[in-house]
């Protein structure tokens, strides 16, 4: 069943956006509501991702943690996958790579435009 559905219908998760220059301190309150925020360039491509982990890293870390720009503690090596893909490829990606989400890029010819996130928990609720 999880060959049949495309990852663009299965999404749940919003994309939150920051861009390379925001501080820590600037994407402080969409950490709190989610578990990662999407770095994109101001033409919307895939630069990285900072996650809670990346933040509490450098909040424990330092005394000026609202300071440091994102593009300082992001992650840039991040694996990516293009919307037209099966949910189950996601699936096995994200299982391969001992990962629970994964940026979702477009459009569907190919590109590198952030436009979701694919989470674990998107594959269960779509399991039955």
């Amino acid at each position: 069943m999880l060959k049949k559905i495309s990852i663009a219908n299965a999404s749940t998760h919003p994309l939150i956006r920051a861009w390379p220059e925001d501080t820590l301190g600037d994407i402080y309150e969409k950490l709190c509501k989610h578990n990662s925020v999407v770095v994109v360039d101001t033409t919307g491509n895939f630069q990285g991702i900072i996650s809670r982990k990346d933040a509490i890293e450098a909040i424990i870390t330092g005394s000026d943690w609202k300071d440091i720009p994102v593009s300082e503690i992001m992650t840039k090596e991040v694996l990516y996958i293009p919307n037209h893909v099966s949910l189950a490829e996601a699936a096995e990606t994200m299982l391969k790579a001992d990962i629970h989400q994964l940026v979702v890029v477009g459009p569907p010819e190919g590109g590198s435009v952030a436009i979701g996130i694919i989470t674990l928990q998107d594959v269960l609720n779509n399991a039955i």
